[in-house]
């Protein structure tokens, strides 16, 4: 049965395939980073997976008035998508201030640079990225689970926070980001099929703020398009293709096959802002680790 914060609707099209279960109960489902890859599976939802206690803390003093831990605003030219980063100013995605990615050296300068911003913001004794790294084992198929790295040994950010507040959302997309020039050492290492979401939530926003994820996949053919041949077209999506909608409390977790669907995130009505903790995850060619970066 669907957890009560999830909602799955029906389609001709065929349905999102999503998964519902609290941390104490992830047996049935410590292979699901495989299952994504082989389209068995497009989103699991893991109820508890992290102190929801500490991590509530740390997202309701980032909200507070007043309170910026060195934010940056990559999307501020598109003010309802200015989403606020910690923990790099050059994510692994396209940005309103740069469409097609930076280079993979500005990446990864990036990253050393505004790595301990975000660590910063946790109690001592409380180590994100070696508590993310065992939470993600836990759906690895008893693989090895590991932060990606450059061949000259950089590495790449293990986790971004990001904050969505009053009236920002983020709008229809998927992440098949394996063409951009930040991703050419990445797509020599990992199985490129697909491209896996990891998020956790730091704080819940009372309006808004819930994941959409449709069953139109990235490679389809006749994605409803805008006139101007890039956005999608949101309203004839939703017309035209199952739709599955998450919500998520402090400590909860998604995985998403975000390369494969398409999805959104529900715009912020008023506050609390939505806080969360993540990034990106990858078989690597062999199938034998988990590389995971933000």
């Amino acid at each position: 049965m669907p957890h009560p914060h999830t909602r799955v609707a029906s389609s001709v099209r065929g349905s999102v395939r999503c998964i519902d279960v609290d941390a104490g109960d992830c047996a049935a489902v410590g292979n699901a980073i495989e299952d994504m890859y082989d389209d068995a599976l497009d989103v699991i939802v893991v109820r508890g997976a992290f102190d929801a206690a500490v991590l509530a803390e740390v997202g309701e003093r980032l909200d507070r008035d007043g309170n910026d831990p060195g934010w940056s605003r990559p999307n501020e030219k598109m003010p309802v998508e200015d989403v606020q980063l910690l923990g790099t100013d050059t994510p692994a995605t396209p940005t309103f201030r740069s469409p097609r990615g930076e280079s993979l050296d500005a990446y990864l300068s990036s990253a050393a640079a505004h790595a301990s911003e975000a660590a910063a913001v946790f109690n001592v004794g409380f180590d994100a990225a070696h508590e993310i790294r065992a939470v993600l084992a836990r759906f690895s198929g008893a693989r090895a689970v590991e932060a990606a790295r450059a061949r000259d040994g950089r590495g790449y950010a293990p986790y971004t926070i990001r904050r969505l507040a009053d009236g920002r959302q983020i709008g229809v997309h998927h992440d098949y980001h394996y063409r951009l020039d930040l991703y050419r050492e990445l797509a020599e290492q990992v199985d490129t099929r697909t491209l896996i979401s990891y998020v956790a939530t730091l704080r819940s926003a009372r309006g808004g703020g819930e994941l959409l994820v449709y069953s139109a996949t990235s490679d389809a053919p006749d994605l409803p398009k805008l006139p101007n041949g890039y956005s999608y077209d949101l309203a004839a999506i939703e017309a035209r293709y199952d739709c599955a909608c998450v919500a998520t409390d402090p400590g909860d977790l998604f995985l998403l096959a975000s390369g494969r669907c398409l999805h959104r995130v529900e715009r912020i009505a008023g506050p609390p802002s939505r806080i969360t903790m993540g990034g990106f995850l990858a078989l690597d060619k062999p199938r034998e680790r988990v590389l995971f970066w933000s």
